[in-house]
């Protein structure tokens, strides 16, 4: 699974949940998201090169429109959320996802709930 970027995800993640779209709409919706978060805005060549990268690298298709090319992903959220946990724990702990998942119990930016619930899960399959 190829690792992309951090804008490149944020493109991939407007085409997942709005589905095909011109650079036009895409660079709109970052520029709205930075004015809300109080970061500059992108210029329009920006968001335009890092789309042909990712047509370049297949992990999206340009279409051409009646008036202007289309842009879609190649590949479902579903699926590249998962090649990238996969390859996360294969990489970073050795295959081990106890190891993984007792690092995300650990991450105070995670429900404290959610933690404790990951944290038992883990000790209850490591006793089984």
């Amino acid at each position: 699974m190829e690792v992309v970027g951090p804008l490149q995800i944020r493109v991939l993640h407007h085409l997942w949940t709005h589905g095909p779209c011109t650079v036009h709409a895409v660079h709109a919706a970052l520029n709205a998201e930075n004015a809300t978060n109080g970061i500059k805005p992108m210029a329009y060549t920006t968001v335009l090169t890092v789309m042909r990268n990712l047509v370049r690298r297949n992990i999206l298709a340009q279409v051409r429109g009646s008036r202007a090319h289309q842009f879609q992903p190649l590949i479902e959220r579903q699926d590249y959320c998962q090649g990238m946990l996969r390859q996360a724990r294969q990489e970073l702990f050795h295959g081990d996802a106890r190891a993984l998942l007792a690092t995300v119990a650990d991450d105070e930016e995670v429900d404290v709930e959610l933690r404790d619930r990951i944290r038992s899960l883990v000790l209850e399959r490591a006793s089984a």
